[in-house]
């Protein structure tokens, strides 16, 4: 089916998504990264859009503002729901190793499941159910995996002094040598352990979010009269729109330059936008299932456990692959 292949497609490409996410981090601070990165995508779609609108039959304006307003006010709700999503997504990836946040993410089979049964009406198959089950019991095996401890940071040096028992360190050196070991102030660091469940926490929060939106999507595209291009749009207008007023109220300070040299933020959006038109599509068929497509969604752990392996030198894992491997055995289960 093409709506499955789609939804495979969405899974690979968010798993590489959330490399690209950690990476991003390590030079930017999260607002950073998620501001550049939406407008961005926002530039991908406007030029996806204005092709769309070239080789169609549909005018611009009707293209564009033909909507009805109910509609419009549906695609800003779903677009705030991303929105908080994102920055409690962002937060947890940053202090979390990213193959750990992949299984964490999982927890959306969970929500997204729940809310196709109670507010879509759908009801999933005894294999079906199963499924869930399993992928509940790989996210439970999860709290098994033990991080190895970090090493403890070394304490800066003190800067040499000179002269006589009395004599006083030199200003300048010091504050060079704090600065030298000093972390940037939104870089890639552990949490501390106190802190843990904390991040977890927000994880849970962008999987119950992500889920909520994944659930509005097929809402939004059963009335056949809203194509996969137009939501994207106005979606991604919405969503830019909410981080500038993010930005403008908290007055935050971007740096600018620093966003648009680094490379992970211009990859991420590429990848996002590709996604994201797939997943559109695949909730576009009507014989699509929420409660189906959340769980294919899952294959983007493993791409992600394997990228913290490859790309972070992430340890544990093994252990990890197993509890994916539970998840996907949930997965066979539920498409069968």
């Amino acid at each position: 089916m093409v709506w499955i292949a789609c939804v495979l497609l969405y899974g690979v490409l968010k798993g590489a998504r959330e490399i690209f996410k950690k990476k991003a981090m390590a030079k930017s601070t999260v607002i950073e990264v998620l501001v550049l990165y939406t407008v961005l995508s926002l530039v991908c779609v406007i030029a996806t859009t204005g092709v769309e609108i070239a080789v169609g039959d549909t005018g611009a304006r009707e293209y564009l503002f033909g909507l009805r307003a109910g509609q419009y006010g549906a695609i800003a709700v779903k677009s705030f729901v991303i929105f908080v999503a994102w920055i409690c997504g962002f937060r947890a990836l940053r202090k979390m190793p990213v193959s750990v946040y992949a299984i964490l993410d999982m927890a959306r089979v969970v929500f997204s499941a729940l809310l196709g049964i109670l507010v879509l009406r759908e009801r999933p198959s005894l294999t079906q159910g199963a499924g869930i089950v399993l992928v509940c019991l790989g996210l439970f095996l999860l709290r098994f995996v033990k991080e190895p401890a970090e090493e403890p940071a070394k304490k800066p040096a003190e800067p040499e002094t000179t002269g006589t028992k009395n004599s006083e360190p030199d200003p300048a050196a010091a504050k060079n040598a704090e600065s030298e070991t000093a972390a940037p102030e939104d870089a890639t660091v552990p949490a501390p352990r106190r802190r843990t469940g904390f991040y977890v926490f927000l994880a849970m929060v962008s999987c119950f979010l992500n889920a909520v939106s994944g659930n509005m999507d097929k809402v939004l595209m059963r009335g056949g009269d809203l194509s996969s291009g137009q939501l994207q749009l106005w979606y991604m207008v919405f969503l830019v729109a909410f981080y500038v007023i993010y930005v403008l109220i908290r007055k935050i300070r971007l740096n600018v330059r620093g966003m648009l040299k680094n490379p992970w933020i211009w990859g991420l959006s590429i990848l996002f936008v590709i996604a994201d038109r797939a997943l559109f599509i695949a909730n576009g068929y009507a014989d699509s299932r929420v409660i189906v497509m959340t769980v294919l969604k899952q294959s983007c752990s493993i791409v992600t456990i394997l990228g913290g392996w490859l790309v972070f030198r992430e340890k544990k894992i093994g252990q990890k692959l197993l509890c994916a491997a539970v998840v996907i055995a949930g997965i066979v289960l539920s498409v069968c």
